[in-house]
């Protein structure tokens, strides 16, 4: 009697845990002011945004050393002179083919757009303080920064946000 109890019990605990993971999951789309973890200062917003199930992120504004808008995903200017191609940072998607695991998402890659570097990546919505942890790393070793939440009437006058982005996955 006690064995079947305890299998209820941690199969209704299994099926209460199910909702908060996909809730902590959804919960990292949207845009995202990036915060430099040398400076403290913000350096781009980011598009999170999901396609057939994967996760990616795209540079929808780089800011300059004000935080003020330097350029938009619609009306490029700056170069990631780094990269194969030399694409324009606004409209990069840096993050890309991330894979929900347990309450994170991860297996995917992120690039470092100034140096041209590519790493693995996980991503976990840090809910007490309501910001994006994003680690890019190789094999153990990474570097972590915490992206924070930003609302469309946070933006400039003007400014759009991609509707129904279809991933472009830069040359590496």
């Amino acid at each position: 009697m006690k064995k079947a109890t305890m299998t209820g019990l941690v199969f209704l605990l299994n099926l209460l845990a199910v909702p908060l993971f996909a809730q902590s999951l959804n919960d990292v789309f949207g845009l995202w002011k990036t915060i430099d973890d040398e400076t403290g200062k913000a350096k781009s917003v980011i598009l999170v945004y999901k396609y057939q199930d994967t996760l990616y992120g795209r540079i929808v504004m780089t800011l300059d050393d004000n935080e003020l808008p330097k350029d938009t995903w619609d009306k490029p200017t700056e170069r990631a002179e780094e990269m194969p191609d030399k694409p324009f940072y606004s409209g990069l998607d840096m993050i890309w083919d991330m894979e929900p695991r347990g309450d994170k998402w991860a297996k995917g890659k992120i690039c470092d757009p100034a140096k041209g570097k590519v790493y693995g990546c996980e991503i976990n919505y840090d809910d007490a303080k309501g910001e994006l942890l994003v680690r890019g790393k190789i094999g153990p070793f990474g570097r972590n920064q915490f992206w924070q939440k930003v609302q469309p009437a946070d933006l400039p006058a003007g400014f759009t946000i991609p509707e129904n982005p279809v991933p472009s996955i830069p040359r590496t």
